[in-house]
């Protein structure tokens, strides 16, 4: 039983919109539209409509739905009664758009395969939006680009220093002393990278409009449109393996961003949110650093 596609098909058929799913799990727009399809060869019948407003379940799809989550209420009873299934803690961890695409798939296999008793709930927002629930008590704990704004009463705790890269189709290259004005595509308006990223065209008086994007591989695609940059990190850039695009090294624009775990320091679930952590910790060559 691969319990981990059935999850996959319950988030698809539950949300009805692939492009938030996609957010979610890691898995690109056109994987889950195949996946999909598959589904649907499978039982033989549509999941769902496709109308102007976008995906809507059928009454087929509805009645899958309620299967699948008949067997994973039947396999976790199962495990409940051969002793194997452990009392998870529910954590509610947010990341940004950028984070949950470089480090999310890896810290759900390491917390499956290492079966630590967590429930972890991803919630993909800007850096600020997440600091600010964490500082309401809105959100457990965060992996993301490190904020401007700093609470005193919450821990800020360096976790990789990434890097971004600022580039455009080989063919398209961009003369920004011209002051064209140029299209930039990002992930997200409330990143860090995207920030700097349009800090640096104001102070240089280059006219700019920016394009949200969340699919990192359609990015390459908008990337064919002249007078279009990307912001993005360097990691996300080797991992889709990007090629025939140019990098640009920006006069006084600094390429380097943390990325912190962000939680607060008196804490009722401090024991969990460590786990977390270190489970984080693992997947990275360098330690942890205190802020």
């Amino acid at each position: 039983m691969n319990i981990e596609e059935i999850a996959l098909k319950i988030e698809i058929l539950e949300r009805q919109n692939l492009s938030k799913s996609a957010e979610i799990t890691n898995y690109t727009q056109s994987a889950l539209t195949s996946k999909v399809k598959k589904m649907e060869a499978e039982i033989g019948q549509e999941m769902f409509k496709r109308t102007p407003q976008g995906l809507k379940i059928t009454n087929v799809g509805t009645q899958y739905l309620k299967f699948l989550k008949l067997i994973t209420q039947e396999y976790d009873e199962f495990l409940q009664e051969i002793g194997s299934a452990q009392t998870n803690t529910k954590i509610n961890f947010g990341t940004s758009h950028t984070t949950i695409k470089i480090y999310g798939a890896s810290i759900m296999n390491a917390l499956q395969t290492n079966d630590i008793p967590l429930d972890v709930d991803f919630t993909v927002e800007s850096s600020t939006s997440l600091n600010e629930k964490i500082h309401h008590t809105e959100m457990d704990c965060a992996l993301t680009s490190n904020p401007i704004k700093h609470y005193p009463e919450l821990n800020y705790d360096i976790i990789a220093t990434e890097t971004f890269e600022v580039i455009s189709n080989n063919s398209y290259t961009i003369d920004f002393e011209k002051r064209s004005p140029v299209t930039l595509l990002v992930l997200s308006r409330g990143c860090m990278y995207t920030r700097a990223m349009a800090e640096w065209l104001k102070k240089n008086q280059v006219p700019f409009t920016m394009k949200e994007i969340k699919s990192v591989s359609s990015i390459l695609d908008f990337l064919q449109i002249d007078n279009t940059i990307a912001v993005l990190n360097t990691k996300l850039i080797n991992l889709y393996n990007y090629s025939n695009i140019h990098y640009y090294e920006l006069p006084q624009l600094n390429k380097v961003i943390e990325t912190v775990f962000i939680y607060k320091k008196s804490e009722s679930q401090q024991c969990s949110i460590f786990q977390l952590k270190q489970v984080i910790e693992s997947l990275l060559e360098d330690p942890i650093e205190q802020s």
